[in-house]
């Protein structure tokens, strides 16, 4: 049975949210796994993808000669330093929100929501709730993911077999593990590296 994409989308990003209500004040400003952002830059990223206006937009990608991550790098942050309460009031609508933006597809949106929900919790002991479905849906998408996330080009040509649900990917050199930890590794987070085996690990490292 196919996965309502719109409700999928909502899971990912409410199981997020639910994340963010628990951080204390030591966590919010705690390392993330993302770039050296902290956590409450990490939960910016996010929502800036619904929520930053056209206009804004525009104008930050013209001042950075169109680089889309320059102005990220340089104004995540900015927009983090923001009051918890502020990062969270915005939560709280995008959290029940199915919107994306233009000229991205659902599953990128989950998977992008999925990734940095890792890069928040796993530094700090929290676990990432899903589904089988919900995985298998997003492991589909992971393989065949071009620019931003770039996890399609990471993964040709090596074959990846979750063991945890019903999913597999791909011929030549092997990587097993959980679909949570292959995911993670296929756009190029090693967090959960310790959880996978398999002699196509090493090419993708070198891959990064």
């Amino acid at each position: 049975m196919p996965v309502d994409e719109d409700a999928a989308v909502i899971a990912e990003r409410s199981a997020f949210y639910e994340t963010l209500k628990t951080l204390t004040a030591e966590e919010w400003d705690a390392q993330s796994l993302c770039g050296g952002w902290r956590n409450r830059d990490v939960a910016t990223h996010v929502h800036l993808a619904l929520t930053i206006k056209v206009p804004r937009l525009l104008v930050g990608l013209v001042m950075n000669r169109g680089d889309f991550n320059r102005f990220m790098a340089s104004y995540v942050p900015q927009m983090g330093n923001r009051p918890v309460s502020e990062i969270l009031a915005v939560w709280r609508d995008v959290a029940t929100s199915a919107k994306i933006p233009p000229t991205t597809k659902k599953v990128e949106i989950a998977l992008d929501a999925f990734v940095h929900h890792h890069d928040i919790a796993l530094p700090i002991g929290k676990s990432v709730p899903s589904d089988p479905e919900r995985l298998r849906w997003m492991a589909d998408g992971m393989v065949a993911a071009q620019k931003p996330i770039l996890s399609g080009p990471r993964v040709k040509g090596l074959q990846l077999i979750a063991n945890d649900i019903d999913w597999h990917y791909g011929t030549g050199p092997e990587i097993h593990g959980p679909a949570a930890a292959l995911i993670l590794a296929g756009c190029g987070r090693t967090a959960l590296d310790d959880q996978l085996e398999g002699d196509g690990l090493a090419e993708l490292a070198r891959r990064g």
